[in-house]
Formats: C-alpha cells, sequence, structure tokens
C-alpha cells in the first residue's frame, strides 16, 4: 500500500467455495463468481479488490474414429535476391519483416552470425522492424545476406537513403504562366478552383516554412518523421512540428507545396494549382535525404493509418505527393510497396517524382513501385525534360523546367520565391490537379482519375520524348481543363485492367497465376489481350482465352531460365462501333534461381508430429495436449503422416506441430527444426477428418514460437 512504510496485508476471498487465496495466490475451486481482496494492516480502511471468474474446465471430448493425415517437409532454402553495393543506404541499417510463426516479444535483439543487431523501432506495417549496428558499408551487406538467409524472415533488405528528386537551382523566373499554360491550368480554373469539396493534400518532403504569407490559412497539422537528430537542425527527433529546419536548406519541400496549394487569387506572391486544397505538410527529408524507413511511415500516416508511437493522423490525406526517390528497384524495397499497397488500400492517391537520372523509371523507387502514379518532367519547348527519367513506369508528364532555362516558380523561404527544376516539381502539378478533379467529383477513386488522365493527355513523339518510342513519356502531358471538362460530361466509353498480385517472385522454371481483372464502362463487347515484356522464350496464357467476354481472367505466367526483374506490361483493347478503348497495367516479375534441396544429413526421420486439442477459446483457452506423438521412422526430406482414432466431437479442432530434436537436448531450441500447420501464415485449428494437412520443418531461431513456447504462455506444462 501506497503512503505506509508497513506494506503488509491480509487476503481474503468473498466466497471461498469458489475461490481460496493464500498470500496473493488465488485457487479456483468452484465456477462462480468471487472477489479478492487485500487489505492494509497498518490502516485497515486502505484496500484494493479484484473480481475473479471461474469457469468449469470443459469435459474431454469422447473417442473418436477421425483421421488427419498429410507430409512432413524441411523447408528448401532459396536463392536470395542480391543488393547493388552502389546504391546509397544508412549504413549499419536493416529493414526486417518477419515471417508469421516468429514471437514477437523476442525481436528487441536479434544476434546474426555473432553479432548484435538492436531494434529501432517498429515500423508501420505488420512484423517490420528497423534495426541497427555499428558496421561499415560492406559489412552490413555481409550481414544481410546471413539474415535474408534466416527461416523466420520474410524479406531483409537496407534502410535506402531517398533524395528529393529536383535538379540545383540555377536563374530563377518569376514568372508561372509557362508550367500552368502548358497543362491549361487557368481553362481549368473556369470549371474548378478546387474550393467545391476542399481535398486534403499530403507533401512527405522536407517539411514547410509554415510562416511563409502565401501559406496563410492552407496548412493542416502535420508531422516531421525525419529521425536522425545529427542533422535535422531542430535539436531532436520525431516530432508534431514539420518545419523545415535543414541546416542550408534550399526549402524543396516548400517549393513542392506551393505548387500544389498556395493561396490563389490572393494579390500576392504565386498561385497554386487547387485554390482550395488543404495541405498536410510531411517533414521525411533534411537536407534533400531521408531513410525509406522514415517515408514508408510518413506514407502510412499521411494516409490515417497508424504508425506505433505517432499520434493518430486527425486529417488522412485523399492525394499524397512524393517528390523524392532513390536508384533502387521496387523489388529490392519491399517495404516501401508494402506501404504504398497499405495507403492505397485506405484510399489516398499517390503521386510520385520519376526520377532526375535520364535513366528507365523503372530502376527507381518509388517511381518504379506499383500503386503510385510516376510523373516525368517537360521543359517549356514541350519536350521531355534533359533529366527526366523515362521508360514503360511513366504513366504521365508534366511541366518540370530545365535548370539552366525556364523553371518552375513557386515558394521558398518565408516571403521568398523562386524556381526550381526537376521531376520533383512536376509532380506536385499532377497531385494538384487530381486535387480538382476530387474537389468536382470527391468519388474519384486513383483507377478512375488517372484513366482520365492519360485519355485527356496530349502524347509526346519520340522526337519530342527524346527516345525511340513517344509511349516511353507515358500518356504525355497532362491536360488539365480537359480532365476537368471530362467530369462534366457523360462517363466516356473505358476500360481499367488491374492485376492481383501486381509483384510475384518466382523461381527458374515455375510459372504462376495472376487474376486479371477487367472493368468496362458504357460498352461490353470482348476485350482482346497482350503481353510484352515478359522473359525470353516465354508465352504468358489467358483462361478464359483472349478475347474476354466477362469481367476477369486467370493469366499464367511462365518464368522462363534467365533470372532477373522483368516489367509485364499487359495491354487491352476493344472494338466498340469504330472506336478502339484501350488499357493496360503492369506486373513485377522477378525470376531467382530455384531452391536448393537440404544437404542429405538433413532429413524428416525422428520427427515428432503433435495432435493438441482445442476445447474451447474463450473466455480463456483450454486444451488437452497430446503427449504421445506420431513419430517418422522414414527417411528424406519429407515424409506422409496419418493419426487416426481423432474425436470428432467436443472440441473445436486439433493445432498440429512437428519438431525434430536435433541435437538431441529434448528442448526445443536453436538447432532444431520446427513448423506448425498453418493457413494464410497463421497457426490453424483442424478438425477431422482432413487430409493435405502438410507441415513444413524450420531450423528453430531465438525468435521461433515453438509449440514449448506456447504452451509456456499459457501456463500449461509443455511435456
Amino acid at each position: 500500500m501506497s503512503g505506509t512504510s508497513n506494506t503488509t496485508v491480509t487476503w481474503s476471498s468473498s466466497d471461498l467455495a469458489v475461490a481460496s487465496v493464500n498470500n496473493g495466490v488465488v485457487r479456483g475451486m468452484s465456477a462462480g463468481v468471487a472477489t479478492i481482496t487485500a487489505r492494509s494492516v497498518a490502516d485497515t480502511s486502505k484496500s484494493a479488490s479484484v473480481e475473479v471468474t471461474v469457469l468449469e474446465p470443459p469435459s474431454p471430448p469422447p473417442p473418436g474414429n477421425g483421421v488427419i493425415s498429410g507430409t512432413v517437409s524441411i523447408a528448401l532454402q532459396t536463392s536470395l535476391q542480391s543488393v547493388d553495393p552502389s546504391v546509397p543506404f544508412v549504413d549499419g541499417e536493416l529493414i526486417v519483416k518477419f515471417k508469421p510463426q516468429v514471437s514477437l516479444q523476442s525481436l528487441n535483439r536479434l544476434s546474426v552470425s555473432g553479432i548484435e543487431l538492436q531494434q529501432v523501432r517498429p515500423l508501420g506495417m505488420e512484423r517490420t522492424y528497423l534495426y541497427r549496428a555499428n558496421l561499415n558499408r560492406a559489412d552490413t551487406l555481409t550481414l544481410l545476406q546471413s539474415l535474408q538467409n534466416r527461416s523466420d524472415v520474410e524479406y531483409a533488405h537496407p534502410n535506402y537513403i531517398l533524395s528529393a528528386q529536383a535538379t540545383p537551382n540555377d536563374p530563377q523566373y518569376p514568372n508561372q504562366r509557362w508550367h500552368y499554360e502548358a497543362i491549361n491550368l487557368p481553362g481549368a480554373w473556369e470549371i474548378e478552383t478546387g474550393a467545391s469539396n476542399p481535398v486534403t493534400v499530403a507533401v512527405i518532403d522536407g517539411g514547410v516554412v509554415a510562416g511563409h504569407p502565401d501559406l496563410a490559412g492552407k496548412l493542416l497539422s502535420g508531422y516531421d518523421f525525419y529521425s536522425n537528430t545529427a542533422d535535422a537542425g531542430d535539436g531532436d527527433g520525431r516530432d508534431s512540428n514539420p518545419e523545415d529546419t535543414s541546416p542550408g536548406t534550399d526549402y524543396h519541400g516548400n517549393h513542392v507545396t506551393g505548387t500544389v496549394g498556395a493561396a490563389t487569387n490572393n494579390n500576392l506572391g504565386v498561385a497554386g494549382v487547387s485554390w482550395g486544397a488543404k495541405i498536410l505538410p510531411i517533414r521525411a527529408l533534411s537536407g534533400g535525404n531521408g531513410t525509406l524507413a522514415d517515408v514508408a511511415d510518413a506514407l502510412r500516416w499521411a494516409a490515417g493509418l497508424n504508425v506505433a508511437g505517432v499520434t493518430a493522423n486527425a486529417n488522412p490525406a485523399r492525394v499524397i505527393n512524393m517528390s523524392l526517390g532513390g536508384p533502387v528497384a521496387c523489388t529490392n524495397a519491399p517495404a516501401l510497396q508494402q506501404a504504398i499497397n497499405e495507403a492505397s488500400n485506405a484510399g489516398a492517391i499517390i503521386v510520385v517524382a520519376a526520377g532526375n537520372s535520364n535513366v528507365d523509371a523503372s530502376t527507381f523507387s518509388p517511381a518504379g513501385c506499383s500503386g503510385v502514379i510516376t510523373v516525368g518532367a517537360t521543359n517549356a519547348a514541350g519536350n521531355r525534360a534533359s533529366y527526366s527519367n523515362y521508360g514503360t513506369r511513366i504513366d504521365l508528364m508534366a511541366p518540370g523546367g530545365e535548370p539552366a532555362g525556364q523553371q518552375v516558380v513557386s515558394t521558398l523561404g518565408s516571403g521568398q520565391y523562386g524556381g526550381k527544376a526537376g521531376t520533383s516539381m512536376a509532380a506536385p502539378h499532377v497531385a494538384g490537379v487530381l486535387a480538382l478533379m476530387k474537389s468536382k467529383k470527391p468519388a474519384l477513386t486513383a483507377a478512375e482519375g488517372l484513366s482520365i488522365l492519360k485519355e485527356t493527355a496530349r502524347p509526346l513523339s519520340a522526337t519530342q520524348c527524346n527516345r525511340p518510342s513517344g509511349s516511353e513519356c507515358g500518356a504525355g502531358l497532362i491536360d488539365a481543363q480537359a480532365a476537368l471538362a471530362r467530369l462534366n460530361t457523360p462517363p466516356p466509353r473505358s476500360l481499367v485492367l488491374s492485376a492481383s498480385p501486381n509483384a510475384l517472385t518466382l523461381n527458374t522454371g515455375a510459372s504462376a497465376s495472376v487474376t486479371l481483372s477487367i472493368s468496362r464502362t458504357n460498352f461490353s463487347e470482348p476485350v482482346a489481350l497482350s503481353v510484352s515484356g515478359q522473359p525470353s522464350g516465354t508465352t504468358p496464357s489467358f483462361n478464359p482465352a483472349s478475347p474476354v467476354t466477362g469481367n476477369s481472367t486467370t493469366m499464367t505466367l511462365p518464368a522462363g531460365s534467365a533470372p532477373g526483374t522483368y516489367t509485364l506490361v499487359v495491354s487491352g483493347s476493344a472494338s466498340v462501333s469504330g472506336q478502339t478503348v484501350q488499357a493496360e497495367t503492369r506486373i513485377t516479375l522477378t525470376v531467382v534461381q530455384p531452391p536448393t534441396t537440404p544437404p542429405p544429413a538433413q532429413n524428416v526421420q525422428g520427427t515428432r508430429i503433435y495432435f493438441d486439442a482445442v476445447l474451447r477459446e474463450s473466455p480463456t483457452l483450454s486444451l488437452l495436449l497430446d503427449f504421445n506423438p506420431v513419430v517418422i521412422n522414414q527417411t528424406g526430406t519429407q515424409a506422409p503422416y496419418s493419426r487416426n482414432q481423432l474425436s470428432t466431437t467436443g472440441l473445436l479442432g486439433y493445432r498440429i506441430s512437428a519438431w525434430k530434436d536435433v541435437n538431441n537436448n529434448g528442448t526445443q531450441d536453436v538447432g532444431d527444426l520446427f513448423g506448425w500447420y498453418r493457413t494464410n501464415g497463421n497457426i490453424a485449428t483442424v478438425m477431422p477428418s482432413a487430409s493435405n494437412i502438410n507441415v513444413v520443418l524450420e531450423p528453430v531461431l531465438s525468435t521461433t514460437l515453438t509449440r514449448e513456447k506456447w504452451l509456456k504462455q499459457m501456463g500449461y506444462p509443455a511435456r
């Protein structure tokens, strides 16, 4: 008891027939409810009570004749994705996602190849964490290989550094007319200024200058996700103030913010694309750089999703602009793709800069990721800007200017204005136009918005794109007036294709199925499908075959024999009353070397398979443990098993686990092989009779949730 040096208490139970108590230890006697009270000896007026409910244990299930059968096998070791050593990342930092079977209580530290990794924080995505060790670049890559090879790891990759996608600032031009008139924005404002239904646009960048007079009344409460205190300039890590405090800042974030939604028609400074947009400023960069881990958390928060340790976002964004990126393929940054998927599923439209390296945009992230609108840059002549990335991953083009020519003019420091050039400047033009479109039509989806922008864009020729084909500049330069006007007319005939999954990894010689959804507007004719970009010598097939009359088809993708990353473009077209309606979607296919079989010394002989009966799950779990497991006598890397005479009534089912005591110490510990039967990654409960209940054995690590750990957590003896 607080407030006294005498902490001695007396214990009592309101009903000894239900529950007894001895020195704080409560024992259930019979079903019912009792109140346990602790009272101070020094001051009997002070006490504390707790209500205890005692349940009758469920009766054991009656004998039965049910059967559960399947196979037990040893997991194959798959080939690992390599990391380009030239791509920038934070030395000693790794992003790790664990498999569902991992015990999350044991993840604060990881021991890998004798090196201790300290958990920095959980990321917003499920079972995904940022780890750090004091390592140089080479040792980080060496450690990464060991980490990727662990059976409890779903993926691991470096904490890549992403950068603001703007080229160095040259002469400034105080005139915005060239880049706004290039996309017919004044005509769009005659239709919609963004005031009908103000849209929240998040700008994930280097922060904002909140005191800029041309942003007065435009900013919502944002957040600072930049976590490196050494160069943040504000003396702390994450906080609720997204102000740009970077030493020597070039106000990149404020420039992007002003393009999206600077106060307009106010006799001051510059105009924003959307007059009515509300800006959600989010800082994830400092000095033009930031980490993938910070950007992924910022993206999820912007969309209204929870991030550990961060106050909930009261103003989820409907449009998110990310004028940032880095030279790493999205297939090598699955944590970023996962964050994009989750933000997109929450309803956000995500616009990203294509990158400024004059290379294929698919080699950059997030430009090469799925689920984003990737924007390249044009100059004042209407051609692809000299620096702008290109390729089949480009969706649209927008004005970005040239470093030594006309630039995009917007807000800089407090009360200051100036020009910048880059795909960073192009992306917010598209984000702002989408905000106008959603203001006009609040129900606008990402797919519909992108479709309209593509249909109304002005294509670039091969000469204008400075590439063999103008298609490497996407659908072309956006036309804001035409896009807004399209919302005023009845829906045109349109076609939308979507693939699920839109990214997958296959072993050489393997194949996979992808569901292709077909959405038609104002027509019902069959859609002819074709695929390009697939591995050499492979031919994808459709079932039902092309042309497809229904709303979906299953596409089979062969991997072929050449490892690598491929961007497959699935095109669809239909002929409707003399008009051709077209659409496409992309699939990222990564082909790796096939798995290698375990060493001959590894075999399933001696594996014990347990069938623990689940009698009740709530309000408390009640089990009938299996003390006579099935033992596998067969050698090899897999073997069948079967368990007979299982109860079929009086229980919820059986939880099935398999264990091989490799080190022969009688304990499920590091060095052994273990596996649960799972469905969709979760430990499953199986009722007899059931077949094909297959269990995969994987090496036990400190993080593995073994049967012994599970039973201990439930208060049961393991043996």
